[in-house]
């Protein structure tokens, strides 16, 4: 099943609009729906996985 989903995001700007949606294209093209459920999983439930994200996006 394909549909559109709609999700409320702060961006500064256009650019950053932009820099968002293709990074949900790219997870979306490389994990699929279920991959994206999982990361999500992973990151609420393992604290070393979160940390580990943290410390690469700062």
């Amino acid at each position: 099943m394909n549909t559109q989903i709609t999700i409320g995001l702060e961006v500064q700007d256009k650019t950053e609009a932009h820099q968002v949606k293709k990074a949900f294209e790219t997870m979306n093209k490389h994990f699929g729906a279920k991959g994206i459920i999982r990361m999500e999983q992973l990151f609420l439930k393992d604290a070393f996985i979160r940390n580990l994200v943290k410390m690469k996006l700062a």
